[in-house]
């Protein structure tokens, strides 16, 4: 915890960098904390893992996971030149115990340093802040700003190194440390228990949420907001299986801003070799329909690396199942290319508006999830959008449904399912869902939830992990014709091990046992 302590006996001097659209004006002295809006400028800074002013970046929390999941899957090394990507991800694809530690994996500092170096950014605002000169409005409201941002790092800590919230008993499970101070201390924090975590994400999100309502600062979408903490906390409950808390701030959150991008109107991208943008998306900064929070990322996963010619598929690419459903029974090449008539044949426009897309020869596939780019503008963004919303309030119902079957559940669940489809599926295409079989409904909010999220802020990972842990497979090979390494997943491994840079400074962690 090297910088909490730079920032605590130092009162650090930090040098700011542009941050485009994040910040009006950026000084790019050095600062010697003394009023509430330097603490300010630190949380923008640090705090959020601004990218720099070249727009490359160190930091990147939120689609590190995919990985890991069904949604990913292995094409082998088609040129020499992808070698070096192949081996970098060989370890973390079969979910290895040594996956940080073997050689080209390292130690991946996105998992656990990082989130715990914002978290130790959140403390210092939080410790220093009523020591600063400003007005008691800023201070409050950064205040609560400092408290959302300190629990959704946490909350993807405990989401990679902990169990599920619903798996076992949370409060014997182990979970990480609580670290909620910026004071260094000489004994080594150990695990608190996942409920414990839970605890303090749901406290402080709450607390967070209230100090910036009762302390109105005008903010962009790129800042934490009362509407964003308020969906955190929908997704928070979702985990938690607290149903009617997920309904209730769900519903708080669309009566504010319920707006969704309609697919049918945006123009397809076109694809030569690769196409890594589309001129609109549901993270278009310049038209944010959707976006309730985002923030600009500072460095992405390296498996979808630009091919950069037609000469085989990348190591890692979408999975034949997530590409399948997608395409709902339709071609590829007909929905980008479409007929000689130029006439596209298209049925859900996720395929097209939510990936990039590669060609292996003249045959596109599904390189990556990506709906976070604006043509042209080369920058990535990632948060939490309203069409999340809807998703957390429609499966809240369906599994109060599966608890206790009622027609007014399974409406309620169709109605935010069919909206969010409307918008999703081409016009000519288009059906309402009329479901009534519990499981059946389920099934159709999952389906939704990976399509609709993929890619984004580790949300299928995280699903797989609270829908059961189920025993995924993946195929691992290096060349076509040698016999691949199929390794299946066990619930154990759902927690990640935690690096072993991590355990030697710290000798209270205790690891993960994952068989």
């Amino acid at each position: 915890m090297n910088k909490i302590a730079v920032y605590s006996f130092m009162l650090i001097a930090l040098v700011f960098w542009g941050c485009g659209e994040f910040l009006d004006e950026v000084s790019q002295d050095e600062i010697k904390p003394s009023t509430v809006t330097d603490l300010e400028q630190i949380l923008l800074g640090d705090g959020y893992f601004n990218p720099s002013a070249s727009g490359a970046g160190t930091f990147n929390m939120y689609d590190i996971t995919d990985i890991f999941t069904d949604d990913i899957m292995c094409n082998g090394v088609a040129t020499t030149k992808w070698r070096t990507i192949y081996r970098e991800y060989d370890a973390k694809f079969l979910w290895d115990d040594n996956m940080f530690q073997l050689e080209g994996d390292g130690d991946d500092i996105q998992f656990w340093q990082n989130p715990y170096d914002g978290i130790g950014t959140c403390n210092v605002v939080l410790d220093y802040l009523d020591a600063m000169r400003g007005d008691d409005v800023s201070r409050e409201n950064l205040r609560g700003e400092a408290l959302v941002l300190r629990s959704w790092y946490y909350f993807h800590l405990v989401n990679f190194f902990g169990m599920p919230y619903n798996y076992g008993d949370p409060s014997v499970n182990p979970g990480v440390p609580l670290i909620l101070s910026a004071e260094v201390k000489e004994d080594k924090p150990a695990r608190n228990t996942v409920r414990e975590v839970y605890e303090q994400i749901v406290n402080d999100m709450t607390l967070g949420r209230q100090l910036m309502l009762q302390n109105p600062k005008e903010r962009n979408f790129f800042r934490i907001r009362p509407i964003a903490a308020a969906a955190m906390l929908a997704r928070v409950y979702l985990y938690m299986e607290e149903w009617d808390k997920a309904i209730a701030y769900a519903d708080t959150v669309l009566s504010e801003q319920s707006a969704l991008v309609n697919l049918n109107t945006l123009t397809p991208p076109t694809v030569v070799n690769v196409t890594f943008a589309t001129a609109e998306s549901v993270y278009d900064t310049q038209n944010p329909v959707e976006i309730i929070w985002g923030r600009q990322l500072g460095g992405c996963e390296t498996y979808a690396t630009d091919p950069g010619g037609n000469d085989g598929r990348i190591p890692y690419s979408v999975s034949d199942t997530l590409q399948n459903l997608v395409l709902a029974g339709k071609s590829l090449t007909d929905a980008i290319e479409g007929d000689w008539q130029g006439n596209r044949d298209v049925v859900d426009y996720r395929c097209l508006f939510y990936f990039s897309i590669a060609k292996d020869g003249r045959r596109p596939y599904l390189l990556a999830p990506n709906k976070n780019r604006r043509a042209g503008g080369g920058k990535l963004y990632q948060g939490i959008r309203t069409a999340e919303v809807y998703l957390i309030r429609a499966e809240a119902y369906a599994q109060k449904n599966l608890e206790s079957p009622s027609g007014e559940f399974v409406q309620r669940a169709l109605a935010d399912l069919n909206y969010l489809r409307l918008h999703r599926i081409a016009s000519n295409y288009y059906e309402e869902l009329n479901i009534t079989d519990p499981e059946e409904l389920f099934t159709a909010v999952q389906k939704e939830r990976r399509t609709e999220l993929c890619g984004e802020t580790n949300n299928r990972w995280f699903d797989l992990r609270r829908w059961g842990m189920p025993a995924i497979s993946h195929r691992l090979y290096e060349n076509a014709n040698e016999t691949p390494t199929v390794t299946t997943i066990v619930p154990a491994q759902y927690a990640l091990p935690i690096p072993e840079e991590a355990l030697d400074r710290n000798a209270s962690l205790v690891q993960n046992i994952r068989q």
